[in-house]
């Protein structure tokens, strides 16, 4: 019998749906299917969720510095692995200027210039088939990961068995000066106390251990500020030349109205 080469394949060699957090600006192609800021868009079935249940299987730790320019380029420096202290080029991590191990308790525009902490959940979808899915947190939704790992660590009923917690994970609204930005709300929901579903979830859990995580696509879609008109602002470059055209719509604002426009952003 011929064997198929299909079968060959383990998760390494897989693209893992990724479940993205939509926020006000960015995801146009997610928003054209329907999503809305504050759900979650699956980026290998086109689906849209208003929340996740899932199993974690794993929550690895990394660093990113993305640079001035918006575009879908990887990030100009990063490491797959914090804990390691080495970046993907084998520099050192303690001895870089820009490194930030606290990015929720910066400002975003202070943030876009370091080389922040941020994780990526490896789990098991339980409402969409037990499909294997990825999660990243960054910026603001890292504090909440931080405190899902302690409240997984120091259950005393899981004992370290993970794959016996099912997660919720909603967004939660956050008001910022800039305007509303969405961050990952996550919460054991239950215990599964089916054994079979759980020699199911941990037999998975262990095929996928080890999966390799690749590097973001491209800059999380976090703004700086926002012009006026409510034009997302990415870099101070850009906040500068908004700033220029704004000064002379507020010229002719005041010639004709006496109207002045707020060019604080």
């Amino acid at each position: 019998m011929t064997e198929r080469a299909l079968d060959k394949y383990d998760a390494g060699e897989m693209a893992l749906p990724e479940w993205r957090l939509i926020q006000k600006v960015g995801g146009e192609y997610a928003k054209g299917l329907g999503a809305k800021p504050g759900q979650f868009y699956n980026s290998v079935t086109d689906e849209v969720a208003d929340e996740l249940n899932i199993v974690v299987v794993d929550i690895l730790s990394g660093r990113a510095r993305w640079g001035a320019e918006i575009s879908s380029d990887p990030p100009e420096c990063a490491s797959l692995d914090a804990h390691s202290n080495l970046s993907i080029d084998g520099k050192d991590c303690t001895k870089c200027q820009y490194r930030a191990d606290s990015p929720w308790a910066m400002d975003s525009g202070e943030r876009r210039q370091m080389c922040c902490l941020n994780f990526t959940i490896l789990g098991i979808d339980l409402d969409h088939e037990h499909m294997p899915v990825m999660i990243r947190a960054h910026g603001i939704s890292v504090q909440p990961i931080r405190q899902l790992i302690t409240h997984l660590k120091l259950n005393r009923t899981l004992k370290g068995e993970y794959h016996r917690a099912a997660v919720n994970i909603k967004a939660q609204a956050k008001d910022t000066k800039y305007g509303t930005a969405y961050a990952l709300n996550l919460k054991i929901a239950q215990l599964i106390t089916d054994e079979r579903q759980t020699e199911e979830l941990k037999a998975q859990s262990q095929h996928l251990l080890g999966t390799p995580i690749p590097l973001p696509e491209g800059r999380p879609e976090e703004p700086l500020a926002y012009t006026p008109e409510g034009k997302p602002v990415y870099t101070p470059e850009e906040a500068e030349k908004e700033q220029a055209i704004w000064g002379e719509k507020e010229k002719a604002a005041v010639q004709s109205s006496g109207e002045e426009v707020d060019l604080n952003f």
